[in-house]
C-alpha cells in the first residue's frame, strides 16, 4: 500500500472529532474529563485542576482545551488527553501542538492506520517544515506493514530537514529500515553502515544493520555489530521533537522529572536536567538521590556555590552520606581547599573504595600542598584497585620525581610508557623528568 505525502489530503475539522469522540457541533461541548485525583501527588491534581477549571470558565476557548489536553498526556492519561485535543481542533482546527500531539497519540493508542495517517498529514499541512511529523509517520508505518508508505515519509523528513543546522540521522536511520524492510538489504546496509560508525551505541541501529549483513550471509559483521553496541555508551540517533519534548516537559509528576533528569543527564543537557530535579525537589525535598544528581548537574555548569549548597543539604540529613563527602572533595580539591578536600575523601575511603576521578583529585590535592609520600599511598591504593589503569602509572611516576626519588620516577616512567604508550599524560610526565 502506497501513501501519499503529507501535503495531499485536506482534512475536515468533523474528521478529528469523528476520529476520537470530540465535540459533535449539534450537540454542544463536551464537559472536560473528570479525573479522581484522590491518589495523585498533590502537585498533579493540582496542575489538572486547573487546566480542567479553566476550560469549564470558558468552553469555547479551543487554546484552554489544548492545554488541558496536552497537560493530561504529560502525566499519560492518554485517552482523556485525545479526546480534549479533538475538541480543540474542532474550535480551532491551526493550533499546531494540539494537532500533532493529536496524531503522536493516535500512534500510542493504536488507531486506524487511516485515522493516524490523516492526523500527520494534518499536522504535515500547519507546519510541513518539521521534521518529526514525517519521521513519526514513517515509524508508524513500517510498524503497520506499509513499508513503501514509511519510505517515502521518511524520505520527506531527510527533506525538509535540508534546512537545518544539523543532519537529521534518524531520517536516515528510517530509510534504511524501510528499505530493509523492502528487501533492500544491500542498500539499506550500506545506508546503515555509514550511519553506525558514528552511533555504534544506538539499539535500533545495531538491531537494524545486524539484521541486514545476517540477511547478507555476513555473519561476523553482524556479530561484531551486536558487541560493539553492548559495549559502548556512545550518542544515541535522536528523533530531535522538540514539540513533544516541550509536552512532557509540563509533568509535575516527581517520577517523571526524575526519568526525565536522568535522560538528560545521560545525553549531557545538564541545564535542562537541573530544573527536572529542581521540580523533583519542589515535590519531595527529602530525595537524597534528586538533589545529588542536581548537585552534579550543577556542577558541570559551573553553578558550583549552588552545588556545594545542594551537597551542604545532603550532609544536614546525613552526615555520613559518601557520595555527597565524595563530590564536596571533588569542588574543594578544584577551588584550591585542599585540606578540606584530603578530609572528604579520607570519610569517604574508611568505609568504601574511591572512584578514579575521586583518587586523581585527591593526589592532586596531596601534591598541592607537598605531601608527597601521602599522594604515592594513596597512588599506591588507587594502582592495587585498578592495575590495568595508566593514570595511576603516569602520577607516580611525576609523584615521585616531586618526592626527589629520581631514579624510582624514571623507572616508573618507563613502566607507564610500557603499559599505555600514547596515553595523554605522557607528554606532560616526560615534560616533568626532564627538567
Amino acid at each position: 500500500m502506497k501513501r501519499a505525502l503529507l501535503t495531499s489530503i485536506p482534512l475536515t475539522i468533523a474528521l478529528f472529532a469523528a476520529a476520537c469522540g470530540g465535540a459533535d457541533p449539534a450537540g454542544g461541548l463536551p464537559a472536560p474529563p473528570a479525573l479522581d485525583t484522590s491518589t495523585m501527588e498533590p502537585l498533579v491534581a493540582e496542575t489538572l485542576g486547573a487546566a480542567r477549571a479553566a476550560v469549564i470558565a470558558d468552553p469555547e476557548d479551543a487554546q484552554r482545551w489544548s492545554e488541558l489536553g496536552l497537560a493530561l498526556d504529560a502525566h499519560f492519561f492518554l485517552e482523556e488527553a485525545e479526546q480534549c485535543l479533538a475538541v480543540a481542533i474542532q474550535l480551532d482546527p491551526t493550533i499546531f501542538r494540539a494537532v500533532y500531539d493529536h496524531a503522536v497519540l493516535g500512534t500510542m493508542l493504536e488507531r486506524s492506520v487511516d485515522d493516524v495517517a490523516a492526523r500527520f498529514e494534518r499536522a504535515g499541512a500547519l507546519r510541513d517544515d518539521y521534521p518529526p511529523i514525517h519521521a513519526r509517520l514513517g515509524d508508524f508505518l513500517l510498524v503497520s506493514g506499509d513499508a513503501e508508505g514509511s519510505l517515502a515519509a521518511f524520505e520527506r523528513a531527510r527533506e525538509v530537514s535540508a534546512g537545518l543546522d544539523y543532519e537529521y540521522d534518524y531520517a536516515e536511520l528510517g530509510i534504511g529500515r524501510a528499505l530493509l524492510d523492502q528487501g533492500e538489504t544491500e542498500a539499506a546496509v550500506e545506508r546503515l553502515s555509514r550511519l553506525h560508525e558514528r552511533f555504534p551505541g544506538d539499539p535500533a541501529l545495531a538491531t537494524a544493520l545486524g539484521q541486514g549483513l545476517t540477511m547478507l550471509q555476513r555473519v561476523d559483521e553482524a556479530a561484531a555489530v551486536t558487541a560493539r553496541q553492548r559495549a559502548t555508551e556512545e550518542a544515541k540517533v535522536q528523533l530531535g521533537d522538540s514539540v513533544r519534548r516541550d509536552i512532557m516537559t509540563r509533568s509535575r509528576s516527581a517520577a517523571m522529572n526524575f526519568q526525565r533528569g536522568e535522560a538528560m543527564v545521560r545525553r549531557r543537557e545538564f541545564a535542562a536536567a537541573a530544573v527536572e530535579f529542581q521540580r523533583v525537589l519542589t515535590v519531595d525535598e527529602d530525595n537524597r538521590t534528586a538533589r545529588l544528581y542536581l548537585a552534579s548537574a550543577l556542577m558541570e555548569l559551573r553553578r558550583i556555590p549552588e552545588s556545594r549548597a545542594q551537597l551542604d543539604a545532603v550532609l544536614e540529613a546525613s552526615p555520613g552520606d559518601l557520595d555527597a563527602h565524595r563530590m564536596l572533595g571533588l569542588l574543594d580539591a578544584e577551588s584550591g581547599a585542599f585540606e578540606e578536600a584530603d578530609r572528604h575523601f579520607k570519610t569517604v575511603t574508611r568505609s568504601a573504595p574511591l572512584d578514579h576521578l575521586g583518587y586523581q583529585a585527591w593526589v592532586t590535592a596531596l601534591g598541592s600542598m607537598n605531601r608527597w609520600d601521602e599522594a604515592l599511598f594513596r597512588i599506591e591504593q588507587w594502582r592495587t584497585a585498578s592495575p590495568t589503569l595508566a593514570e595511576p602509572a603516569y602520577l607516580r611516576a611525576m609523584a615521585l620525581f616531586n618526592a626527589d626519588r629520581r631514579e624510582e620516577a624514571v623507572e616508573a616512567l618507563e613502566a607507564a610508557k610500557a603499559l599505555a604508550p600514547g596515553h595523554p599524560m605522557r607528554p606532560q610526565a616526560e615534560r616533568i623528568l626532564a627538567r
